[in-house]
């Protein structure tokens, strides 16, 4: 119970701060998760950065995906895997389904526990945040932590 109330006020606080993210339970039904932890052992217990864009007109998409690259490479690179996928091309709908994609750019954290996926975070347009680096910077690693956290 005191478990629950916590997960509660932690996404209540996550939401206030903007980050627009929860935490969503999959219990293991994440698709493709075994094709990625499977191309190196090392992956069977290490959680995933999804950045999903789509083939939509997006001005500062690539600006926001470089800079996600750069958090990764600065900051998690130990500790999670990254991909970068185009959610619209032939093959990849299933993610669509699953992460329920419809933006022009979703990050999609996803827990991986003995090679199955357990839940996932959800950050969908982070392009808005381009206004203030420093901001975006603030926004994703708030996200990326709390989701460790968890």
């Amino acid at each position: 119970m005191i478990k629950s109330v916590l997960a509660v006020g932690l996404l209540c606080l996550v939401g206030a701060a903007g980050a627009q993210a929860q935490f969503i339970d999959i219990s293991g039904s994440t698709p493709y998760i075994r094709q990625y932890v499977e191309e190196n052992e090392d992956n069977w217990n290490k959680s995933i950065i999804y950045v999903f864009y789509n083939n939509d007109s997006c001005p500062r998409c690539g600006e926001a995906m470089g800079l996600l690259f750069n958090i990764y490479q600065q900051n998690y690179s130990q500790e999670l895997s990254y991909f970068e996928i185009n959610y619209q091309e032939q093959g990849e709908f299933v993610f669509t389904t699953a992460y329920m994609l419809n933006q022009p750019l979703s990050v999609v954290l996803v827990r991986v526990n003995d090679g199955m996926g357990r839940g996932y975070y959800k950050i969908d347009n982070p392009q808005q945040w381009l206004y203030d680096k420093e901001f975006f910077y603030q926004q994703i690693t708030t996200a990326v932590n709390n989701f460790l956290l968890n």
